[in-house]
């Protein structure tokens, strides 16, 4: 049995190919690029849509669609291409794989198709559908996903924030861990410790769910080797953190909340805004909560590695 990873060279595709790849199974990888991850068998494509990959899909294939436009900026700049690619392309592919009879097609989807309520915990049918290019996009995507009449299992799994690399199972929070994940973390770390070095508090931001990559590989496997069909899962470790944690942790030095900054750094964003420049970060008060309640019930997915442990282990191994 193949597992075909469309979008495989990007950030979940390319470590999802290595992780199967370690585990003795067949991968098909699918984009863009000349060549895909070692070990594969590899397709250029000019597009990820169905004229370029017919043909693609053969009985029994599990499909993962791991392409998309994650960049929010991008989305808002194109939406017409955030709409191709993160919904129109991948349910032109789901259609060819049931014609094909392939086993089963997992859309990876994002929590920000959803905003959901604030500072509440949210579950797969909480909150309201997104409005923005990317959230919209997400959705969109998902609703054909889930109505389609194509006789093949067909999921969503919607991840949180997704930090680190594959370290191909290890228990270690840095074993394996490559210089592209400690680049992503010291660059937290760099940021907080200037800021400390001036004053020791941030502005108080709401509360953010995150998953380790090596936690969503795992769960991509559970939910394609289940029986489940039409279901939607979120993947978010238990824990949240919040600017004041993420900064601590990051920089090794103790950093608190202050509401003062808040609302001064929030005036500034609005006021750019009227003049029309787009900061992305109208909803920093906010708080995105999710729970992947579902997915550990449902599975038994036991998300293992912590955010704030992550950016901990590399202070300290730096």
């Amino acid at each position: 049995m193949r597992w075909v990873i469309v979008g495989s060279s990007g950030y979940i595709g390319s470590a999802l190919s290595r992780y199967l790849l370690a585990a003795g199974d067949t991968v098909i990888s699918v984009s863009r690029r000349s060549e895909g991850p070692a070990g594969t068998i590899h397709h250029q494509v000019e597009t990820l849509s169905l004229k370029d990959c017919a043909g693609l899909f053969l009985a029994g294939d599990r499909v993962i669609y791991a392409a998309g436009i994650a960049s929010a900026g991008e989305c808002r700049r194109r939406p017409d291409m955030a709409e191709s690619v993160n919904c129109h392309f991948p349910a032109e592919l789901l259609d060819a794989a049931a014609v094909a009879q392939a086993d089963s097609f997992l859309y990876l989807s994002s929590v920000k198709a959803v905003t959901p309520p604030n500072g509440q915990l949210a579950r797969e049918n909480d909150g309201q559908p997104a409005t923005d290019a990317y959230g919209a996009s997400k959705w969109s995507a998902e609703q054909k996903m889930l109505a389609s009449p194509a006789k093949i299992r067909v999921n969503v799994l919607r991840p949180a924030a997704v930090y680190g690399e594959y370290q191909g199972g290890c228990d270690s929070e840095l074993v394996g861990t490559t210089p592209v994940a400690k680049k992503r973390a010291m660059a937290w770390r760099q940021k907080f410790r200037l800021w400390g070095r001036i004053i020791p508090r941030v502005p108080a931001t709401g509360f953010r769910s995150f998953v380790a990559l090596d936690d969503l590989l795992s769960a991509i496997r559970l939910i394609v080797e289940s029986r489940c069909d039409r279901e939607v899962f979120i993947a978010a470790e238990p824990q949240y953190c919040d600017l004041s944690l993420i900064g601590s942790a990051a920089s090794g030095r103790i950093m608190k909340n202050s509401y003062f900054l808040a609302a001064l750094l929030g005036v500034v964003i609005r006021s750019l805004s009227v003049l029309g420049v787009k900061t992305g970060l109208l909803e920093v008060g906010r708080s995105e909560l999710y729970s992947s309640a579902r997915l550990r019930t449902t599975l038994n997915w036991r998300p293992l590695r912590r955010y704030r442990q992550f950016l901990q282990a590399v202070n300290e191994g730096s």
